[in-house]
């Protein structure tokens, strides 16, 4: 598997960072490392390049991002209704412990289960409608609770499909990440010891790396963090 210390989106930035610093330093790698040489460095560039075009696949692209979050609006929307609902049925001594268990799968993201529940509970609240609205539920409250249901359920279908294409991509390609992780590992093993006592050893510590190319590449406006 790829490492844990980067996500899939970082590779080719910190690919690059230590391309450029390798290049400048390589003559001092050969010196120690005599198989650090032409052929290495275009095995490294081969990688990177490699990453850099699957890395937009393996990271929680655009389309992911957007489904999930209107997928999540509509949960919590619908799951604050419910809420309500609960007492009136509470109230009026129905069942509504129904409506407990439609809520609680919603809050576990269990979003095709929770859609089932309720539109299995659906004909009860139906037969119950009149009881509840002489009650403390307000008119027509019951119809707006299953408006929004056929498209949290495409939605819900459209992220199962994304999810399931980036593990499928995972699958078939994360040879490349494991081929880059070896690659990072090995320069950065290297560096660390031939500039032990300079600056430069942070050209090669993963950890400054890191946080270099994820400041410069931050964006300006708030994203859904990566989930690898």
């Amino acid at each position: 598997m790829a490492s844990n210390t980067l996500n899939y989106e970082d590779y080719p930035a910190v690919g690059d960072a230590l391309i450029s610093s390798f290049q400048t330093d390589q003559a001092e790698f050969l010196k120690k490392y005599k198989k650090m040489d032409a052929a290495f460095l275009t095995n490294l560039k081969t990688t990177v390049e490699a990453t850099r075009k699957l890395s937009s696949v393996f990271a929680q692209n655009e389309n992911l991002k957007k489904t999930t979050v209107q997928l999540y609006a509509f949960a919590d929307g619908l799951n604050a209704q419910l809420l309500f609902l609960g007492d009136y049925l509470k109230q009026e001594k129905l069942n509504f412990k129904e409506v407990s268990e439609i809520r609680a799968n919603f809050k576990k993201r269990n979003i095709e289960g929770a859609i089932k529940q309720l539109r299995d509970f659906q004909p009860y609240l139906n037969q119950n409608k009149t009881v509840l609205e002489a009650g403390n539920m307000p008119l027509n409250y019951l119809a707006p609770l299953f408006t929004n249901l056929p498209q949290m359920e495409l939605l819900n279908a459209e992220q199962i499909k994304l999810i399931n294409q980036r593990k499928t991509m995972v699958e078939q390609n994360g040879n490349i990440f494991e081929k880059a992780d070896v690659l990072f590992s090995d320069i950065c093993s290297a560096g660390k010891k031939i500039f032990k006592d300079t600056i430069k050893k942070e050209e090669y510590t993963m950890n400054k790396i890191l946080k270099r190319v994820r400041v410069s590449s931050k964006p300006k406006e708030t994203e859904i963090p990566p989930t690898n």
